[in-house]
């Protein structure tokens, strides 16, 4: 008892149950207390406060989730709630298999489309279509660089956002985690420097860290990555490569200024690094222009260019492409070939057919104007809720969302689970003042709902705090 309460102090006394609250809280959260809680009796004695007191707390922490109380045995912490499943769930939130998810009935957290997006009967007609025109050939294994017929297409549709290159250049890939899983291994060894913006696209960093690279963290600004900390960090050590999302960066949904842009090309010539570019949000824009991508600006090829066309058009195809430098074509393909050396040459030759037909850019046309629609929608309700703020993104299918000072992310995560809610905690991006509402897979008529149950969710907690 005397460990577990070192650190408490009582400094209202006309409201100890809610610093008592708050103190066990974090004990849980921090796993420091991760069995059962003392009993109501013993915490009265000890801290020499009456019994409603010690119970008026653990009656709050029920009610977020936190444990639960078992009549004749006490109160025991909620495995459930912290259980492995649910945590690395949590650090999976692009792996489309959660548990988790198949409970909810509001769900922000999974940020794959909703099934009725996909657009089946395209798919059906381009694979019936190559399999007729092919035959046995549609089947054969391309070799590792991919099918020639989608490099082309790939490289023609990239003239459309000012990016000129060799079809030798694009490589095709099993969607653009692969890409950065093998870009990094040709770029770097363990223990090499690079740099990463803060937060960042969790699947990138979990490549990064398995690969052992000393990681450099670059905070991410309302304009993009803060060019001055790269410059300080540019003049003490030597990085490989910066990794980065210059449209509709996850989770921030920031987009890097024009100015910022130039700078940070200039950046990587004058100090010999590449930038890996993942770009794969930026067909998702709601403004009447696309998003250039950086690469469109590169003309020393310093910018290794990725993007998968999983997320919003094929998620069980898993596929994507990247552009790689003509200096590092050789070692890249030797790192393909080792990794992977095929994707399916049918659904290479299906997608091309639905890029050179216009189906493709048909199907994101309807999803800007379903995804803006709900975006405007959100946006529209969380202008409800007091004392939080957030960046209405260009594009993309989420929304990055301070929360009141004081208030844990994880605390409204486990709150709104007991309503069947789910939203991405900004701890598991190391951010824990923040949540992201992921919205691809969100109906249109529990927008309302879902929103209200998070207004209450954090409003309870905004009230003890106070």
């Amino acid at each position: 008892m005397n460990i577990l309460f070192k650190n408490f102090k009582i400094e209202n006394e006309n409201f100890i149950y809610i610093p008592l609250y708050i103190f066990l809280k974090n004990k849980i959260e921090k796993r420091e207390i991760s069995y059962k809680l003392p009993s109501i009796r013993k915490v009265a004695n000890f801290l020499n406060i009456s019994s409603n007191t010690v119970a008026k707390s653990y009656l709050e922490l029920e009610k977020i989730n936190y444990v639960k109380t078992i009549k004749g045995s006490g109160v025991f912490i909620n495995k459930n709630i912290f259980s492995e499943r649910n945590i690395s769930s949590l650090n999976l939130e692009n792996d489309d298999n959660f548990n988790i998810i198949k409970t909810l009935n509001i769900d922000f957290i999974n940020s794959t489309p909703n099934y009725s997006y996909l657009p089946v009967n395209d798919i059906k007609y381009a694979i019936n279509y190559i399999l007729d025109r092919d035959q046995e050939l549609a089947l054969i294994n391309e070799g590792p660089f991919g099918s020639f017929e989608l490099r082309e297409s790939i490289k023609n549709s990239l003239i459309n956002l000012d990016i000129i290159c060799k079809t030798e250049n694009i490589h095709i890939l099993s969607g653009a985690q692969q890409g950065i899983d093998l870009i990094s291994k040709t770029l770097g060894f363990s223990k090499a420097h690079i740099a990463i913006e803060h937060p960042t696209y969790l699947g990138a960093l979990k490549s990064f860290k398995n690969q052992d690279f000393i990681i450099h963290p670059i905070d991410v600004e309302n304009d993009g990555l803060n060019i001055s900390q790269l410059k300080q960090l540019l003049l003490e050590t030597k990085i490989k490569f910066i990794y980065l999302m210059a449209n509709f960066q996850t989770p921030t949904g920031v987009t890097i200024s024009q100015k910022k842009r130039l700078q940070l090309l200039e950046l990587s010539k004058s100090f010999d690094f590449y930038i890996i570019e993942d770009d794969s949000a930026s067909d998702l824009y709601y403004s009447s222009k696309a998003s250039v991508p950086l690469k469109a600006l590169d003309v020393d090829d310093r910018v290794i260019y990725i993007k998968s066309f999983s997320k919003i058009f094929m998620p069980g195809f898993r596929l994507g492409f990247i552009l790689v430098p003509e200096k590092l074509l050789t070692s890249f393909l030797n790192n393909k070939i080792l990794a992977d050396s095929n994707t399916s040459t049918l659904y290479q030759k299906s997608f091309a057919l639905l890029l050179e037909k216009g189906l493709i850019e048909k199907h994101m046309n309807l999803c800007r104007k379903n995804f803006e629609f709900i975006q405007n929608s959100i946006v529209k309700e969380l202008k409800k809720i007091p004392n939080v703020s957030f960046i209405i993104p260009g594009g993309g299918c989420s929304i990055w969302i301070k929360l009141p000072k004081n208030i844990s992310s994880m605390s409204i995560y486990n709150k709104l689970l007991i309503s069947n809610v789910g939203i991405v905690p900004g701890s598991t991006y190391g951010f824990d003042n923040f949540i992201k509402l992921n919205f691809s897979r969100i109906n249109k008529k529990d927008i309302t709902t879902g929103i209200s149950l998070l207004k209450e969710a954090i409003e309870f907690f905004v009230n003890l705090d106070i």
